[in-house]
């Protein structure tokens, strides 16, 4: 149980966030490639055509393609680390990257998540 400044505080662990459009399109985009790569001819509604001439160099690309999007869906420097932090005596803020553990570096209290922080506190509010 929490005590201190940060009671009645919402703090969490940030999740692993992706990229959902990147992801979605890349999946779809390296299904496409097999497609084009299992299956060199297609019809839709009566119209059909043949892609033998050309179908492993565009599976190629487009397969490359779509794993460059799932890769940068995935990727650690597009995700969020979370929220920032306020310490309630300093009043330094710090990303939750640099204190996991929610306690100040110089202080060594509880911080704070700093959404909200002057609305709880608003004696240390400065005009």
């Amino acid at each position: 149980m929490r005590t201190g400044m940060n009671m009645g505080c919402k703090t969490s662990v940030p999740k692993r966030r992706i990229n959902k459009f990147l992801f979605i399109f890349g999946i779809i985009n390296m299904s496409w490639a097999f497609a084009t790569w299992l299956i060199p001819y297609a019809c839709w509604h009566g119209y059909c055509w043949d892609e033998s001439e050309y179908n492993i160099p565009l599976g190629f690309i487009m397969f490359a393609v779509g794993l460059v999007m799932l890769v940068a869906s995935l990727r650690k420097g597009q995700r969020d680390y979370g929220e920032t932090f306020i310490c309630p005596r300093c009043e330094v803020a710090l990303p939750f990257s640099k204190v996991p553990d929610e306690q100040c570096p110089h202080c060594h209290i509880p911080m704070e998540p700093l959404k909200g922080f002057y609305a709880r506190h608003p004696e240390l509010k400065k005009d």
